[in-house]
This record gives C-alpha cells, sequence and structure tokens, in this order.
C-alpha cells in the first residue's frame, strides 16, 4: 500500500512539473531534439496522464488496503486505468519523436 501511494505521489510531482514546464526531470536528447514549441507541447501532453496515473496508484492503494473490491474486479480496474495512462505517454512520444519511447 505504502509503495503504491509514494509511486503515485511521484506521478503526481512528474506531472505538476510538466503542468510548469519544469525540464529537470527530462533527458538531454529530449530537449535537443525537439524545438521549444515541440518541447511545450510535449510537456502538455503528458501533464494529464502523469496526473492521472498518480491519482489511480494513489487510490488503488487505498481500496487495497480497506479491501473493498474483490481481487478480481480491483486488477481489471487498476489494468484499464494503468492501460489508459500508459498509452497516452506513448501516443504523446511518437506524436513528438517518432518512436513509442525515447
Amino acid at each position: 500500500m505504502f509503495a503504491q501511494i509514494f509511486l503515485g505521489i511521484w506521478m503526481l510531482v512528474r506531472g505538476l512539473c510538466h503542468l510548469f514546464k519544469l525540464n529537470f526531470l527530462l533527458r538531454k536528447s529530449v530537449m535537443h531534439t525537439l524545438s521549444e514549441e515541440e518541447l511545450a507541447s510535449f510537456h502538455r501532453g503528458l501533464v494529464l496522464p502523469y496526473i492521472l496515473l498518480g491519482m489511480t496508484f494513489i487510490i488503488m492503494g487505498i481500496v487495497e488496503s480497506k479491501d473493498i473490491l474483490s481481487m478480481p474486479l480491483f486488477l481489471a480496474i487498476y489494468i484499464i486505468l494503468g492501460a489508459v495512462s500508459l498509452t497516452l505517454i506513448l501516443i504523446n512520444n511518437k506524436k513528438h519523436s517518432g518512436y513509442y519511447i525515447w
């Protein structure tokens, strides 16, 4: 539970860094490859997925500790919500770099 909550907080921090366009969490290759306008668009495209992923980790960690859902339902919801966020991240990478993963 605590690992999920801390991972969720880390994803929220990454989302806020992209919201405020802070570059210290980006690779140098990303900053050199993209122009200033593309980099701003890249940041905008990652705000929602990282915040959604962070909220998913935190909420599902709490739900797991309270044992509210059955295990198959919990895993199905967790996989679906995580897959949506990761798909948005991969689409944004493909849009700006031409590759799914940098």
